[in-house]
């Protein structure tokens, strides 16, 4: 078994097709059945059924699949690390992001892991709470750094930190001159939040404080980042709600503590334990 045997069993299993397949890896259809015949006996189990109407996987043919990608990915980051000359094999890390995850101790991990990984390009990617489970299953993504309460189940995690919720409100505004505010205060005023179909957990968990309160929130504008919402903020388009650590300095822009304090927790996630994840788990 080889990488050139696992790349062309994997374009017959995912085309599902001998006479496309073959095209595919530039090979005849005689050689392609051979080389499913080779591999299943190598393998000692059938890993496809075929019929005069169809070709489909069978439970051990899934299963190997998900195995031979992950060899042929691996492989493939083996050979570029090679020529970019990185270490340890890694030579990209790319994190999904959710809103309100650009914290200082994420700055401080990729630091960390880029004083390890000096060769490694690292590439952050904006997701919502839809895509995150989506996203590392279709190795979009290395991790994601998420609120732990939108993780979906089934993905591993590791504690990052924990962040307060803040009212941010223009520098001139009413408000401004509080130490500390409510929910209550802000029942009548424009707010910019996260757009619920990006972010329905968000969206709903505040709608659900803002409930205990005897209000609905007036949301102005969806954002897709914090620092859409600052920039909104400080234009005076509304007031915002975002995790905010504190000494966070913004022009046009104050932070105000939020009563009762409410903290979101940050993780880190992931679903296959990659070279890149297994070193951010180290470093932390």
């Amino acid at each position: 078994m080889n990488l050139r045997t696992l790349s062309s069993f994997i374009v017959l299993a995912e085309a599902l097709h001998f006479g496309r397949a073959a095209q595919q890896c530039g090979i005849s259809q005689p050689a392609m059945s051979r080389l499913l015949s080779e591999l299943e006996t190598e393998l000692g189990v059938k890993l496809l059924n075929r019929t005069s109407r169809e070709v489909a996987l069978t439970n051990a043919g899934r299963g190997f699949l998900t195995s031979a990608r992950k060899a042929v990915a691996y492989a493939d980051m083996a050979v570029r690390a090679a020529k970019a000359g990185a270490i340890d094999g890694i030579d990209s890390l790319t994190i999904g992001m959710m809103i309100g995850a650009a914290q200082p101790f994420v700055g401080s991990l990729i630091a960390k892991f880029k004083t390890a990984h000096p060769e490694t390009r690292v590439c952050l990617r904006q997701l919502d709470e839809r895509s995150i489970g989506t996203a590392l299953a279709n190795g979009d993504i290395d991790a994601a750094i998420a609120w732990d309460v939108s993780i979906p189940s089934g993905l591993h995690r590791q504690h990052l930190g924990m962040i307060p919720l803040s009212v941010l409100v223009q520098s001139d505004h009413t408000l401004a001159e509080q130490d500390i505010v409510t929910l209550e205060n802000l029942a009548d005023q424009p707010i910019i939040f996260p757009a619920r179909d990006r972010q329905p957990i968000i969206w709903d968990t505040y709608r659900q404080h803002t409930a205990e309160y005897g209000f609905e929130p007036h949301i102005v504008m969806d954002v897709s980042t914090l620092s859409d919402t600052l920039a909104m903020v400080a234009g005076g388009v509304g007031i915002g709600n975002a995790p905010v650590a504190p000494g966070l300095n913004y022009p046009g822009v104050s932070v105000l503590k939020l009563a009762p304090l409410y903290e979101l927790t940050y993780e880190l996630t992931w679903l296959n334990k990659t070279p890149s994840v297994e070193s951010l788990l180290e470093l932390l």
